[in-house]
């Protein structure tokens, strides 16, 4: 199987009412149908509140966050993507995959692959059952250094702390999909999906006493943070 380097991202909260039950089918019955037309696996997660020594949730985040793992973007384009789409749109206006697009913090995004480390014989799905999700507005004009920045500083840093064993780092391709957003969803350029071994990762006395490096205070001066949250697992699936 090919490895991944894209993602479609989507984050909402649920509906008012069954909302085990809508878990149930997009759990079962709706990520699962995307195999089909070639996407290669998924991912659920249940955001989890902030934690006692870092401040791990940013607020106003939905409740809900799929990840839905490409083998490129060009899935999205094929005959067999526009297919499933059709028999979706043909299905009631009542049912889960209309009433999922009208959802609030609906914020559905396209993310291309532009690292990931370690970068040696990655699995497709980790075992892990914990990520931690951190993401930026970055002004295009920075974009290089933004990404110097994070792998030659940044990223080491956390790295070497138990706990937090791989990240992978996505840009948002809003310029060939452009995102779907409903009422109070939001999205980004940047993103990075550090997979942790669980809550425990951010319990380092270390991260209460960091010290912010100069390079790291010029850069928080020039992007916006949109994301810096912890997400607890709640499905997954591979393609056959």
């Amino acid at each position: 199987m090919s490895k991944p380097r894209a993602v479609t991202l989507i984050k909402t909260d649920p509906p008012a009412e069954r909302e085990d039950e809508w878990n149930e089918w997009y759990s079962n019955v709706h990520s699962p149908g995307r195999f089909e037309c070639g996407f290669l696996a998924f991912r659920r997660f249940e955001i989890v509140p902030d934690q006692p020594q870092v401040d791990t949730r940013q607020g106003g985040q939905a409740k809900y966050l799929a990840i839905m793992e490409l083998p490129d973007t060009d899935v999205l384009t094929s005959p067999a993507y526009d297919a499933v789409t059709e028999r979706w749109m043909a299905t009631p206006p009542d049912s889960f995959e209309h009433r999922t697009m009208k959802l609030p913090k609906l914020a559905r995004g396209v993310l291309e692959l532009i690292g990931q480390y370690p970068d040696d014989n990655q699995p497709l799905l980790p075992d892990t059952k914990y990520v931690f999700l951190s993401a930026h507005e970055v002004p295009e004009a920075i974009h290089e250094e933004f990404n110097e920045w994070y792998v030659e500083e940044h990223m080491p840093l956390v790295l070497c702390e138990p706990g937090f064993n791989t990240v992978r780092r996505y840009v948002h391709r809003s310029d060939r999909f452009p995102p779907i957003l409903g009422e109070g969803g939001e999205l980004f350029t940047h993103l990075s999906i550090w997979d942790i071994d669980g809550l425990e990762a951010f319990q380092n006395p270390k991260f209460a006493g960091y010290t912010v490096t100069p390079w790291q205070k010029r850069m928080r001066r020039l992007f916006t943070l949109k994301m810096s949250n912890i997400y607890r697992e709640i499905a997954r699936g591979v393609a056959p």
